[in-house]
């Protein structure tokens, strides 16, 4: 079931997040901040990753107010902290 499977949403965080980094808009931030509210939770409990669940629940509170630049790097602290904790990455490039 897709709501308590971190690989899963995790699978559609990824290019949701990579797209608004590349092109934000309020619409796609609202979608991706709804992602980030079931995401961050599951990884915390299933994962036991308090770090990446936090900065998966950052992105997603910081979406519209924070520059493409600074997200990027957030985005890119996920994604390593998710490669770290066995989440694949590649599937959901």
């Amino acid at each position: 079931m897709l709501a308590d499977d971190p690989q899963a949403l995790f699978d559609q965080f990824v290019p949701k997040a990579r797209d608004y980094v590349a092109s934000p808009g309020v619409m796609a931030a609202l979608e991706l901040d709804a992602i980030c509210e079931r995401l961050y939770p599951l990884v915390a409990r299933k994962l036991g990753d308090m770090a990446l669940a936090n900065a998966i629940r950052d992105f997603g509170r910081g979406l519209p107010r924070k520059g493409e630049a600074e997200l990027a790097r957030l985005l890119e602290e996920i994604l390593a902290r998710a490669r770290a904790c066995g989440l694949s990455v590649s599937a959901a490039a």
